[in-house]
């Protein structure tokens, strides 16, 4: 059976864009496309790039492995600021309000984590500490991390965040229908980015063999931060 990987993220990708594509003008279709274009490019160079400095010693190894993309491999964080820093730079080379369009993507991008994060169920990836509730999955012995080949079930990572980036989204979907001319370009980015980034804490502690340096979680680290920048914009904005 060939893996459904790349149709996954492919889903993901389109399901992002159908929801951005709801809420922009038709003047504005030619600025959307680019802006696809370019936030996704950067996107996945961020998120590979960032995956790979994760496994370094492996694809330092392993070169060719690097560019293998649909094997599975990409972090989130890497893909947040690769696909952020491409957004804005064809923003600001095409003059539009950058606060406006990452508000809409941002709005989009929980919808897409929630389908892409089903990939990982395929490659059997992003699972966690071993488990005997009802709804752990079974992990095929070749794929079970060094020290825990004994242990045939495992919490499903991966369908947990899919799970809360769901609720996520519905959330931040009705508010910004509902608020989206009400409240000041930005916040939508900022509520998404210290929603995740609580989400992203909580779920390291069931990741097996997180990334670390000098014994801090990496992930947890960077999620103590965006989550302080996103309250300080936040409170910012209201407080006039």
């Amino acid at each position: 059976m060939p893996n459904p990987y790349g149709l996954i993220i492919f889903l993901a990708i389109i399901s992002s864009l159908y929801i951005v594509k709801l809420f922009v003008n038709k003047k504005d279709e030619e600025i959307f496309w680019g802006l696809a274009l370019y936030t996704l490019l950067c996107g996945l160079i961020g998120a590979r790039l960032y995956h790979v400095l994760n496994f370094f010693s492996y694809y330092i190894a392993n070169p060719l492995k690097i560019f293998e993309i649909w094997g599975g491999g990409i972090g989130i964080w890497g893909a947040f600021l690769g696909g952020a820093l491409g957004a804005i730079f064809y923003l600001k080379y095409k003059k539009q309000n950058v606060p406006y369009w990452l508000d809409l993507i941002s709005v989009s991008l929980p919808l897409a984590q929630a389908v892409g994060r089903w990939g990982n169920f395929f490659n059997q990836e992003i699972f966690g500490l071993p488990t005997n509730l009802p709804w752990g999955i079974y992990i095929k012995p070749e794929n079970r991390p060094q020290g825990l080949r004994n242990f045939a079930t495992f919490h499903p990572l991966f369908l947990y965040e899919s799970l809360l980036d769901l609720v996520l989204f519905c959330i931040l979907f009705s508010l910004y229908k509902r608020y989206k001319d009400r409240v000041d370009k930005g916040v939508f980015t900022a509520i998404y980015l210290g929603s995740y980034s609580i989400i992203r804490f909580f779920l390291e502690y069931l990741r097996i063999n997180p990334w670390k340096i000098a014994g801090l979680n990496v992930s947890q680290c960077i999620s103590i931060l965006v989550l302080a920048f996103s309250i300080v914009f936040i409170r910012k904005k209201a407080i006039k």
